[in-house]
């Protein structure tokens, strides 16, 4: 056993608006940004292999510091990064199925975040 404390005992949640609404902000940027992303990617190959390789990569480190706050966003870019590695090399059904999986990935992170930003607005109508 180490000394280290558990993340849930050193970053205790936070749950005013401002982070809330930051949270909002980026799920709907980054399923922007990973239509986009893959768009390019599927284009040039080689950038595609690149920004996959680097997003699964700097995914895992975030999954690897065990910071609350880097938790969720490191499964998420881990998996995103995952999705156009395999996307790009063109296995034939694996790459038009994880092509897919990411479009997919992408339009529910915008849906997330649209449906954050609608109960966030209506908590702030009731006064909460």
């Amino acid at each position: 056993m180490s000394n280290e404390p558990e993340w849930k005992d050193v970053n205790p949640p936070k749950e005013d608006k401002s982070s809330k609404g930051k949270a909002i902000l980026q799920l709907i940027f980054g399923g922007i940004a990973l239509i986009i992303i893959a768009i390019v990617g599927r284009v040039v190959r080689p950038l595609g292999l690149i920004v996959g390789g680097f997003a699964f990569f700097s995914g895992l480190m975030m999954l690897i510091r065990r910071r609350q706050f880097f938790y969720k966003p490191g499964i998420i870019v881990t998996l995103a990064g995952f999705l156009l590695l395999l996307a790009n090399p063109r296995f034939g059904v694996v790459a038009g199925f994880a092509g897919f999986l990411s479009f997919t990935y992408a339009i529910g992170l915008i849906a997330f975040g649209l449906l954050g930003a609608i109960k966030l607005a209506w908590d702030a109508a009731k006064g909460e």
